[in-house]
């Protein structure tokens, strides 16, 4: 009952605007997020909708964004996408054509995908943490990635756990999505080059909710290390659970989306004892912590952790556009981030401009990213991903 009532609050919430009604005297900048707000997605998604409008609080609270002496408010505009590319691009189209939204998040990567074309035929600043290496390429020009994914942090955090923990045998489950394919592939690819024994790998469906079958085959492989890669937060906590539930004592491991604080709730305390995450914050930086409350203000629960990565983002975004100095020329603001870049994360650290080594193009924020542990049902930090 009390999930369902935080179900409805969260609704409710993303149907307001980021701020009471005032006069500017500029045009309103729109920025749209494309975000799954509901299913096992929620937690990433509702933190990511949330980052943008304190953010855009922020901002509004002084007056508006001051762009070449004129001050615009900035809303915020939300879609839930289930997850779904369809709803994606229903959600894009409605965002650009009907509400006027010149900048639009996309959280996952099959949305991503389904519009990619699309922001770049309109010229509109698409934001993704997409994780798929075929959401930036060599001729992108206005989508941006705004976070560290798993080409970035994973050969780090291998060599982590290699010099940390004796185990090799790793079995891999992803999504049967864009996501959980890059995963694999990835993945696969990394722990072989590191010197791990990869004893098998699978894909289930993002609606599965019985994960015994997949766990009895998965255990025939003897593996000491199950890696659950882009399994969404809440999903992780149900096949941790079933896994142990039917004998598995081995380790968890999560190299994809951080959530440890779901996959907890989801597991249970012992169930996820020893589990080793990535995340997208230190929970216990003052900056950091400064934005979970406002968070906990609407949604009366602590965020995910991505919520650092919107907020950030936002940041960078606001900055770029009065680099830019008009609202409306996004091929301008496109090329203002190289020179608003580097910046300080709200948490401390550098956020950086790059990625044209791994995909073309230096169109990735490089991000802090951080290595926990789950201990006695909290997640620990432990390390740095670099």
């Amino acid at each position: 009952m009390k999930h369902n009532n935080i179900l409805r609050a969260a609704v409710m919430a993303l149907t307001l605007c980021a701020t009471p009604t005032w006069a500017a005297a500029g045009e309103p900048i729109k920025i749209g997020v494309i975000a799954a707000t509901t299913g096992g997605g929620a937690p990433w998604g509702l933190a990511a909708v949330q980052a943008v409008k304190i953010k855009a609080n922020e901002v509004n609270a002084e007056g508006g964004l001051q762009v070449n002496g004129e001050r615009h408010k900035v809303e915020v505009i939300a879609y839930d996408d289930k997850y779904r590319a369809a709803d994606a691009v229903s959600a894009y189209n409605r965002l650009v054509r009907q509400d006027g939204a010149k900048f639009v998040y996309i959280m996952g990567s099959a949305g991503t995908l389904a519009v990619k074309n699309q922001v770049e035929d309109d010229q509109v600043i698409g934001l993704t943490t997409s994780f798929s290496a075929k959401a930036i390429d060599a001729n992108t020009k206005f989508m941006y990635r705004v976070f560290s994914v798993s080409a970035n942090y994973i050969p780090s955090l291998i060599d982590w756990l290699k010099e940390n923990y004796k185990e090799r045998r790793v079995f891999l489950a992803n999504p049967n999505d864009e996501t959980g394919w890059d995963q694999d592939q990835l993945t696969s690819r990394l722990f072989a080059e590191k010197g791990y024994d990869l004893v098998g790998r699978d894909l289930y469906e993002r609606n599965q909710k019985d994960f015994q079958p997949l766990f009895t085959k998965i255990m025939a492989t003897n593996p000491e290390i199950i890696d659950l890669g882009s399994t969404s937060p809440a999903t992780a906590g149900i096949m941790i659970r079933q896994a142990r539930d039917i004998g598995f004592k081995g380790r968890f491991l999560k190299t994809g989306g951080s959530g440890p604080r779901d996959i907890i709730a989801g597991a249970g305390k012992e169930a996820a004892e020893g589990m080793i995450s990535t995340l997208y914050a230190d929970p216990n930086n003052a900056g950091y912590r400064h934005l979970a409350d406002e968070y906990k203000k609407v949604y009366g629960q602590e965020p995910n952790e991505i919520l650092i990565s919107y907020y950030d983002a936002t940041s960078i975004l606001m900055r770029a556009i009065q680099k830019a100095g008009d609202i409306n020329d996004t091929t301008k603001m496109a090329q203002s981030f190289a020179s608003v870049l580097p910046m300080d994360s709200a948490q401390g650290g550098s956020i950086t401009l790059g990625g044209k080594q791994m995909w073309g193009v230096d169109n990735q924020f490089i991000t802090p990213m951080y290595i926990a542990a789950i201990r006695d049902g909290e997640a620990v930090v432990v390390g740095k991903a670099k």
